[in-house]
């Protein structure tokens, strides 16, 4: 043990100063001013174990001489490190244990040079710890433990059973949490790209599971014959090629919700679409979900997926999907999403399906107001209800919150048809159209935003007489 710092206790050993900065080094010494002195691999590493500042001595003496001609100190630093535990284990790889038996050169070119009688010996051991002792203690611990597994951390083999292993295989890639059920398996660890009979591990059968990265993005696009239709943004995802499968391989178009994948083997295509209540998603999302549910309604439809420079086109199935009661609101939940993206309210965080699903059903009629033709509409009669014999429509403001944000809405409906008896005057409406929209704070008044629609409706149509309007609808 040296003590670097000369102000010390003359009444207690060193090695009882625990105040004191110590410095653990191994000395060499040698006659040979022109060859590279050697030190066992077994004292290099104590170097490197031992938590202080190390370093190793090296003093050249003349042949027979009694006093140093020059003294050299190489400091344990990260390269010293990582070179010594790298020869540890190629030794310990030949199964060599003895390592106090194997010598090996200094590394003199990191070498810092002092007087022959020691002196700069303080100032040369304070500069490899850079005057932080614990900093250099740290890092040293840090490199000792993490040096070597940069590259090639672990390296695993498994075999696949089975005639299409290779497809199983590739499978893994297209995205999602996959599984695999694989014999063998025998995992390896390396360091400095050195493996150990001792570092593997042996499982005879596993399962292994990968979720793979997209490779690039895309867009399908989604249209019934009715007219409804939706773009969305999905990944892609393209196994590599295993022998003859190049002309086989299987490509998955996938997002959070939706994803379609193409079989060129079986020459098919299967599509999947998630609408599990409990997941949290956007507002958008939501949206989207419903849109596609009802094109996927629709008896007739198509998909289209666009790709780099490629566009293909496929019919889907014409089987009903069960989101035919999403039909009449997908249109407005769009309507609120445009409206929201025009506006600098934003919804707050996200929603939960199910209970998105819930406020739909809770304003199901609402919603369908504005998009819905041959809605009926039933009104008791009233003194001056001549007038629904004179317009040609009726406006009807609407109202609904959600998600921190309010969305207002004047609705036109086409009169369709008029039937009167004592006590009611039921309407026929038309297909309905949005005349404007708004997005204000919960309970905020819309009643000026109202008011400026009708009037902006009424020059847009050259009325100049009275208009009929219904009672608001909120919720």
């Amino acid at each position: 043990m040296l003590e670097a710092d000369p102000k010390r206790g003359p009444d207690r050993p060193l090695d009882q100063q625990n105040d004191l900065l110590k410095f653990l080094v191994q000395v060499k010494t040698t006659e040979h001013a022109t060859s590279t002195p050697r030190i066992k691999l077994s004292a290099l590493k104590h170097l490197v174990d031992t938590d202080l500042p190390a370093a190793i001595a090296i003093l050249f003496y003349a042949k027979g001489g009694r006093r140093s001609k020059r003294c050299l100190i190489v400091p344990v630093d990260e390269a010293l490190i990582a070179d010594t535990l790298r020869l540890v284990r190629a030794q310990e790889a030949k199964g060599n244990r003895e390592i106090h038996k194997v010598k090996v050169p200094i590394p003199m070119e990191r070498a810092t040079a002092i007087g022959p009688d020691g002196e700069g010996l303080s100032s040369a051991l304070h500069d490899i710890v850079s005057r932080s002792p614990n900093a250099y203690i740290a890092h040293k611990k840090r490199v000792r433990e993490t040096c070597g597994f940069a590259d090639e951390l672990t390296i695993g083999r498994f075999f696949v059973p089975g005639e299409n292993a290779h497809h199983k295989l590739g499978d893994l890639f297209l995205g999602g949490k996959r599984q695999l059920e694989i014999n063998h398996l025998t995992i390896e660890q390396r360091r400095f790209g050195i493996p150990l009979n001792n570092d593997q591990f042996y499982l005879r059968d596993a399962i292994l599971e990968m979720d793979a990265q997209a490779l690039l993005s895309a867009s399908i696009e989604i249209e019934a014959e009715t007219g409804e239709w939706i773009s969305i943004p999905v990944d892609v995802f393209i196994p590599p090629p295993f022998l003859a499968d190049r002309e086989t391989s299987k490509i998955r178009f996938a997002n959070q919700y939706f994803e379609v994948v193409f079989d060129f083997q079986k020459e098919w295509a299967g599509v999947t679409f998630d609408y599990d209540g409990s997941r949290k998603v956007e507002l958008e999302e939501a949206v989207s979900i419903y849109e596609i549910g009802a094109v996927l309604a629709r008896p007739k439809k198509l998909l289209t997926v666009q790709f780099i420079d490629a566009r293909m086109t496929l019919p889907i199935v014409e089987e009903q999907g069960p989101f035919k009661h999403w039909i009449p609101v997908a249109p407005m939940l769009r309507r609120i999403c445009s409206a929201l993206n025009r506006s600098t309210r934003r919804p707050q965080g996200t929603i939960r399906l199910e209970t998105f699903n819930e406020w739909v059903e809770t304003h199901f009629e609402l919603l369908a107001l504005g998009s819905t033709p041959d809605g009926n509409l039933n009104f008791s009669r009233w003194p001056e209800d001549g007038i629904v014999d004179e317009v040609g429509e009726i406006l009807a403001p609407i109202s609904v919150e959600l998600m921190g944000i309010q969305y207002a809405a004047l609705i036109e409906l086409p009169i369709a048809s008029v039937a009167r008896d004592d006590k009611e005057i039921k309407i026929i409406a038309g297909q309905p159209s949005v005349v404007d929209d708004v997005v204000r704070a919960p309970g905020a008044d819309t009643s000026d935003f109202i008011d400026l629609c009708v009037e902006t409706f009424k020059r847009r149509k050259g009325i100049a007489g009275p208009v009929l309007i219904c009672g608001g609808f909120e919720a």
